[in-house]
């Protein structure tokens, strides 16, 4: 879904209130500048419990980190060593998070204006919360990819942002009804052609949508599956993973088929079809299950003590927060958007439960940008609704963790070589998944953040 949030009349249906928002984005989004980062430094986390979702091994020691990268666990800081050293005094240290479907738009409001963030406010907030790396999967082409680049090119605040641009689509389908110039592929020619212009600006993924879902009655144009596949392949052929948006099991099946990397969001109220969670784990197909924009706007609704997560109230203004409660009532559209949550939370869960235990690779994405999930803060929702779906803590952490970092080309951790993006909690995940929320602190490249700089 793109960063306005999809409030239609089921999943996705009902129209928007966006003009405001959009001007308010563009904005943001002309105006944004990178800040340079700082330089690594060596660092020894001593007294540190180390966990690595890449083995499920849960090690004790010290930590050494040089030039941004993790040289090893040890016994004692070695002789001579100068750089800093950090006591955790038993405290977690794990690979940081990654969301893998956002939009850098900012936080939807159920009523009046959203929380205009940008990629570089979205970006901060996502840090704050131990999320060191975000995929945009749908925002204004130009302006994503130059932020990306000079983020690159120069350092800066914030988590990394890795982009797919437009969002591609049939004529007068998904992402071409909210104001923001996305391409258009209606034919295999069509899409050859629009994947190989943009090969030129690089993208870290490629996203097209694949939906033929009804939702509350009414459906949007898709592509069909010769086109689909066209953009698959091309990707390929310029070496771009894929990201395909599905409405359907049959969606899912034909997309994995064809060759997608990852598909998003999980179909349902009916349940996963034969064969298919097997397929999908023999194909090595990511799935992206996007629980959290599935269900959670229903389950805040329904216990509004989950709006006051300190997480969640350290990055989410009081007055956003407090629009997400019931009030005097509901607009009718959203009273249907919260009833078709309601439908989909225990088949979503059942359907992911399925998939994950044939061996199916599983990714976090939140939908950043969209009703009912917040910045950052929703990847650990999601961590929360993968374990309730039967996840074990370990595999919830490796879909936000090493697997995430498989997917992006990527690898920061916490073995020797890894890129040194780290996260420090004061509680264990692995008795809790709960406790990722609890952040002591966050290093990025080897270098302590700044967190509360992050919100200012």
């Amino acid at each position: 879904m793109p960063a306005s949030a999809r409030l239609t009349v089921a999943r996705r249906a009902h129209p928007e209130r966006r003009t405001a928002a959009l001007a308010a984005l563009f904005l943001i989004w002309c105006g944004v500048q990178a800040p340079r980062a700082a330089t690594a430094q060596d660092l020894a986390l001593v007294n540190a419990v180390v966990l690595n979702p890449a083995d499920d091994s849960e090690d004790h020691g010290v930590l050494l980190i040089e030039g941004g990268i993790v040289g090893g666990l040890m016994a004692a800081v070695p002789p001579g060593f100068t750089g800093q050293v950090l006591d955790l005094e038993g405290r977690f240290v794990l690979p940081a998070l990654a969301d893998l479907h956002t939009h850098s738009f900012g936080n939807m409001s159920p009523r009046g204006m959203p929380q205009l963030l940008g990629p570089q406010g979205a970006s901060n907030a996502a840090l704050f919360t131990g999320v060191a790396f975000v995929l945009d999967l749908f925002s204004p082409e130009q302006m994503i990819f130059e932020y990306r680049n000079r983020r690159r090119d120069e350092g800066g605040q914030g988590a990394e942002l890795f982009a797919a641009g437009p969002c591609l689509t049939a004529t007068d389908g998904h992402c071409s009804e909210y104001g923001v110039p996305t391409r258009i592929v209606d034919t295999p020619e069509e899409a050859r052609q629009e994947v190989a212009d943009l090969a030129r600006s690089a993208p870290d993924v490629v996203k097209i949508v694949y939906d033929h879902q009804t939702y509350g009655g009414r459906s949007m144009p898709t592509v069909d599956l010769a086109t689909l596949t066209a953009v698959l392949e091309t990707a390929r052929e310029h070496g771009f993973r894929t990201v395909v948006h599905v409405g359907t099991w049959d969606d899912l099946r034909e997309a994995a088929l064809a060759g997608a990397d990852a598909v998003t969001h999980t179909p349902g109220p009916e349940a996963v079809p034969a064969g298919l969670a097997d397929m999908l784990a023999e194909q090595g197909t990511y799935h992206i299950p996007t629980l959290a924009v599935q269900g959670d706007f229903a389950r805040m609704a329904d216990d509004p003590g989950l709006l006051e997560d300190p997480l969640l109230t350290a990055t989410v203004p009081a007055a956003l927060r407090d629009a997400y409660r019931v009030g005097d009532g509901w607009d009718p559209r959203i009273e249907g958007f919260l009833t078709w949550q309601r439908t989909l939370m225990e088949s979503n869960q059942a359907a992911v439960r399925t998939l994950a235990d044939a061996g199916v690779p599983m990714l976090t994405g939140t939908d950043g940008g969209n009703m009912g999930v917040f910045q950052g803060y929703s990847v650990h929702r999601e961590l929360e609704l993968l374990v309730e779906a039967g996840l074990s803590e370990w595999s919830a952490l490796r879909s936000a963790t090493t697997n995430a970092a498989r997917f992006l080309g990527r690898r920061w951790g916490v073995a020797p070589g890894d890129e040194a993006t780290l996260l420090i909690l004061d509680a264990s995940p692995l008795e809790s998944i709960g406790n990722t929320k609890r952040v002591h602190a966050v290093i990025q490249d080897g270098i302590v953040v700044d967190r509360e700089s992050l919100l200012n």
